[in-house]
């Protein structure tokens, strides 16, 4: 008498057994990785979020998308961030190295003109270098985060999402690094102040996502967000430098 696989019907030869609990699994498998993987409307509309929520409910907006599974999203505002540094960069030495430019020349307006077209300041350099400062800042800051509130402090912190966390407050000063590139070209007085202020407003997101995102206990916040920034700050004004120019 012919058999028949009593969950999908299929007709068995003697003593065969039914693969379609297999096919089953690796379908559900298939499935759940096309579910976790990249989706950029999502990653958008994520990063939307993040901008309004950064702004009036920080705490929140950090505790929700600080996390290792938003760890690309993490990284793509770093990079947006990066990119916005190295335009802002440009801009301000272009405009600063003009500002020098007609000081110098005042007294005469042939020097004026002459030194005008000979001073330069070539893009793709000045961009590399705003880039990369910013990149080495974020990234050193974030390693030292998962290096002393994980490894030494033993909060189960990972890798992705100390980044993540970075990226997310990172998020605040590519807002107002758009806004400083136009004032550059206004005031640079006021161009100053934003950029005091948004500096301001990223350590302070930052002490307030290790709080949020962490279980280290308060006492000892200051262990992790002081040794954090003062070692991204000495790699980037003291090292950097050294190993690039």
């Amino acid at each position: 008498m012919a058999k028949f696989c009593t969950k999908c019907g299929k007709k068995l030869e003697e003593g065969q057994v039914c693969d379609c609990s297999k096919t089953v699994t690796t379908s559900e498998t298939v499935a759940t990785t096309a579910s976790h993987g990249f989706d950029f409307n999502e990653c958008v509309n994520s990063y939307i979020e993040i901008i309004k929520g950064i702004f009036v409910k920080p705490a929140a907006t950090l505790k929700k998308f600080a996390t290792s599974d938003n760890f690309i999203l993490g990284l793509i505002a770093l990079v947006l961030n990066c990119i916005i540094s190295g335009v802002f960069l440009y801009c301000f030495a272009s405009e600063a190295t003009g500002l020098l430019t007609s000081l110098m020349g005042m007294n005469s307006y042939g020097s004026l003109l002459t030194m005008s077209t000979a001073v330069e300041v070539p893009f793709m350099k000045t961009f590399f270098y705003g880039f990369l400062f910013m990149a080495v800042g974020f990234a050193v800051t974030a390693l030292m985060i998962y290096l002393i509130a994980g490894a030494i402090l033993k909060d189960k912190i990972d890798i992705k999402k100390a980044f993540s966390l970075v990226g997310v407050c990172s998020v605040f000063t590519t807002i107002t690094t758009v806004v400083a590139i136009i004032l550059n070209y206004i005031s640079m007085k006021f161009m100053l102040i934003v950029l005091l202020i948004a500096g301001i407003f990223y350590l302070t997101h930052l002490y307030q996502g290790i709080h949020e995102t962490t279980n280290v206990d308060k006492n000892k916040l200051a262990y992790v967000f002081v040794p954090a920034i003062s070692v991204a700050t000495f790699v980037v004004v003291y090292i950097l430098p050294k190993i690039l120019f």
